[in-house]
């Protein structure tokens, strides 16, 4: 696979935690302590759906963080 230099959510010097509820569920849904089904960037604290998704601020050293299936849907 000819991967581009970027770096995937899985090496082991990128940091994400799977959000997980801290409510209730009759608050947001979630059984309490649930994977809530986000992802949080541990540097900068933005949050998605997916790594690939999350709007990093602009000095994260994780922005460039993407998925193998990321990167071979969109042959970057």
């Amino acid at each position: 696979m000819n991967r581009p230099s970027k770096r995937s959510f899985a090496d082991p010097d990128t940091l994400f935690t799977l959000i997980r509820s801290d409510t209730p569920v009759d608050v947001d849904g979630f059984k309490l302590g649930e994977p809530t089904g986000e992802v949080e960037c541990d540097e900068c604290g933005q949050s998605a759906a997916a790594p690939e998704y999350i709007n990093h601020l602009p000095d994260c050293s994780q922005a460039d963080v993407r998925s193998e299936w990321y990167y071979d849907i969109h042959k970057q």
